[in-house]
């Protein structure tokens, strides 16, 4: 899911070198070899900003195609002009997780283009490019690695709008105890509309993550799609009080999105439950889980494996884990202010899956600021869903 590859000197070169009209050969040379690739006689070089690409907000991302075999002795390099471009942005070590099918525009100065980008978490994002050339007969490719940073790690604590946002009501009053049909709706930050076109992720369109403000009562669910672009789903909860609501869902071509909003439940409100941090060990329903980190402490703001070692009553590994929504396992973690969700899942590699098989579940995490974390990890043995909780603390509290 995440690892961190820093690109801030190459970044700050880059964009130094292609702040000029048409840069010569010798200044094209120069370029972090990370973000311009050689291809036949054209150099492509991606141009990210000098302050860095941070999550959570919408940003171009530009790259400069250029044909070094028509070179001005003043101008230098051509730069290629009328390209017809595709762009699919991935995250290779997040398992599932929806590509991105970004809008592209031309800059203005031939060869200039603009990928209009979104990140919803920080890590290593992939690039990769297909132009096709005019008098070119097969299309130029090539792929470049980013590391996009944490939303938290932002100089300006300004918030940044989402380009979208979840909206849920109630068909009548929700009250603790009773079931309430739910209705959702993804909309687009600036024109409102209801978003109806979606990519599936891990089987559904819409994974639904509902937790009480405390994090004591949690709940995953996926809601039915309506013929007016809407969801719907029938929850009881478990008592009064605001309710977290989290939509995780990849509108077309835009890529994975953790949507939150807050709910009120009307009726009697418990006593809220302190999130204590825990051991590494709990067991439920039969399965024994003995959680760990590859990186201890857990870094902040970096990639790190947390591995679900589970086993049965008698100690023994679980084999028989079956799929859940296309997947070993799932894990949710949750910081305690709310902001900040991460939804994971295991590798889906050869030794990924060869692990799991054997009841070691490794997924990739990222925790972007210091503080206490929820994290539940659910498996599917026997045809029932398991839920598995755990409370970090990572780095100093605020």
């Amino acid at each position: 899911m995440f690892t961190t590859r820093r690109f801030a000197f190459g970044a700050l070169a880059l964009v130094a070198l292609l702040s000029a009209p048409n840069p010569t050969l010798a200044q094209v040379a120069s370029a972090p070899a990370g973000l311009q690739k050689t291809i036949g006689k054209y150099t492509l070089a991606l141009r990210i900003p000098a302050e860095g690409v941070f999550a959570g907000e919408q940003i171009d991302i530009e790259f400069r195609l250029l044909d070094t075999s028509k070179v001005d002795s003043i101008s230098g390099a051509t730069g290629v002009a009328r390209v017809q471009t595709k762009a699919i942005v991935t995250m290779p070590e997040m398992a599932g997780m929806p590509s991105q099918s970004p809008k592209i525009h031309t800059e203005g100065v031939p060869g200039d283009y603009g990928l209009e980008c979104y990140f919803p978490h920080g890590g290593q994002y992939q690039i990769a490019l297909s132009l096709s050339v005019p008098g070119e007969s097969k299309p130029l490719t090539a792929s470049f690695l980013v590391d996009v940073q944490d939303a938290e790690a932002r100089q300006s604590k300004k918030p940044v709008p989402k380009p979208y946002f979840v909206e849920v009501k109630s068909i009548g009053a929700a009250v603790a105890g009773k079931p309430v049909e739910l209705r959702f709706a993804i909309r687009n930050m600036k024109t409102k509309a209801i978003v109806k076109d979606f990519d599936i992720a891990h089987t559904k369109v819409f994974h639904l993550l509902m937790t009480s403000k405390d994090l004591s009562w949690f709940a995953h669910e996926h809601p039915e799609a309506q013929p007016d672009g809407t969801f719907t789903h029938t929850q009881i909860f478990p008592s009064g009080g605001e309710y977290r609501i989290y939509g995780d869902v990849a509108p077309k071509g835009a890529g994975s999105q953790i949507l939150g909003t807050t709910l009120k439940v009307a009726g009697p409100a418990t006593k809220p439950v302190p999130l204590v941090v825990g051991g590494t060990k709990n067991t439920v329903d039969g399965i024994t889980a003995n959680f760990s980190a590859a990186t201890s402490p857990i870094p902040i703001g970096k990639s790190t494996t947390l591995t679900f070692k589970l086993t049965n009553s008698a100690g023994k590994p679980i084999t028989d884990l079956e799929p859940y929504l296309g997947a070993f396992g799932h894990l949710m973690i949750i910081h305690q202010d709310g902001q900040t969700v991460v939804h994971s899942h295991p590798a889906e590699d050869e030794a990924g899956l060869a692990a799991s098989k054997k009841g070691n579940v490794a997924f990739n995490a990222r925790f972007p600021k210091p503080g206490v974390y929820k994290a539940w990890g659910q498996f599917q043995r026997g045809g029932q869903v398991i839920t598995i909780p755990f409370v970090l603390k990572i780095g100093g509290t605020k």
